[in-house]
């Protein structure tokens, strides 16, 4: 069986729409969904088979819609726009939070009402679980299907799932409950004693505590963001649909075996990059040797180069040849606007970063990763 998690993160769970997406275009279908905070929302919609209504609903968020919190307002504060007006704003904002004893969850407890429907989650084939925490109860962790939950009462724990610790927290049945994410961030667990043996995983880069994998014999796949998701509140739809992108090409590389850390490139052999490596000649290997300081044979400066780069540029250090490459061309990519959402040939990507060289870096690079690249464009047609 096939199972599906997927973690909390508010604002990130933009990145679980891009990667169902991709799921659902290589034919992927899932017995079983788990979530924590905003992955058992979007888990919720997904069980009762609503998800082209869960995009629709992602494509129009905006803070207004979630949160007492204005739109323009809001704008102003991500992008550092401070001044003397949203000072006072934030100030009687924060003066009704500490009134209220929380940020109300109003807005957020209507779309649950408005959007999942409890009589067709039920009933639905799909298994469905999330993650919250009693703290009535000693802080006692709560993994529950949605059999599990008292009738009439599932809305209110996927709420509960959700319950960010700054919420105004409702009581459930006299008890207080606050985020899964406290204890189970991404629920993959729940899903293996349910009898699933492979799960699919998908990851936020929160920072909040995920449980150990109970049986390592079970298949999980985790599909990652390849770079920051950015803040659990940047709900402004320029942020959402990037994230939306980035989710459905970053399951791409997962599901189809794509190269590259940023960019999505098609798989290259060890052969190939090697033989790649052989076309460059000497006058290459000796801008490559200044650029490191060293000297040596062509074998000894490459293994110099990939060594640095890996180093540099955070990968690990049994980082392949063929993807320890790709990074270092990604610098160049990076820093001369490359489109990132495109899966490119290997020799697709080469043309396009050397077409874009007498366009000024977007970004300063000062890593030697990006001489490195750019010493290897200047002599190389692919």
């Amino acid at each position: 069986m096939l199972g599906l998690a997927l973690e909390g993160g508010g604002a990130k769970g933009a990145f679980h729409i891009g990667a169902l997406e991709a799921f659902g275009e290589r034919g992927l279908s899932f017995g079983g969904v788990t979530g924590t905070s905003i992955g058992a929302l979007n888990g919720a919609m997904i069980a009762q088979g609503d998800f082209e209504t869960l995009k629709k609903l992602w494509l129009s968020a905006s803070i207004s819609k979630v949160s007492d919190l204005d739109d323009a307002e809001f704008e102003k504060m991500m992008t550092g726009g401070y001044d003397r007006a949203l000072i006072k704003y934030l100030v009687k904002k924060a003066r009704e939070i500490i009134s209220a004893r929380g940020m109300k969850i109003d807005k957020v407890k209507k779309l649950v009402d408005t959007y999942i429907d409890e009589d067709r989650l039920r009933a639905s084939a799909t298994d469905y679980g999330l993650v919250t925490v009693s703290v009535s109860d000693g802080w006692k962790p709560m993994e529950l299907f949605k059999e599990d939950i008292p009738e009439g009462m599932l809305k209110d724990y996927i709420l509960a799932s959700a319950y960010y610790p700054l919420f105004n927290r409702p009581t459930i049945g006299g008890k207080r409950y606050i985020d899964g994410g406290m204890y189970n961030n991404c629920p993959v667990s729940p899903l293996i004693r349910k009898g699933y043996n492979e799960i699919y995983a998908v990851r936020t880069g929160s920072r909040m505590p995920m449980s150990k994998v109970i049986d390592r014999s079970v298949k999980v796949t985790y599909v990652c963001p390849s770079e920051s998701l950015g803040s659990t509140v940047d709900f402004r739809k320029t942020h959402v649909e990037y994230n939306i992108k980035l989710g459905y090409y970053d399951a791409l590389r997962v599901l189809d075996g794509l190269g590259g850390v940023r960019y999505y490139i098609e798989p290259v052999e060890v052969a190939e990059a090697l033989a790649f490596t052989e076309r460059l000649g000497d006058e290459v290997y000796s801008d490559i040797g200044e650029i490191l300081r060293v000297k040596g044979t062509k074998r000894e400066i490459l293994t110099r180069a990939l060594a640095v780069a890996r180093e540099e540029l955070g990968l690990g250090a049994d980082t392949g040849v063929a993807k320890t490459l790709a990074a270092i061309l990604e610098e160049a990519a990076t820093a001369h606007g490359v489109e990132k959402f495109k899966v490119y040939s290997f020799g697709e990507f080469v043309r396009e970063i050397k077409a874009r060289l007498s366009v000024e870096p977007e970004a300063k690079r000062d890593t030697r990763s990006y001489e490195i690249a750019l010493a290897v464009l200047d002599h190389i047609d692919i």
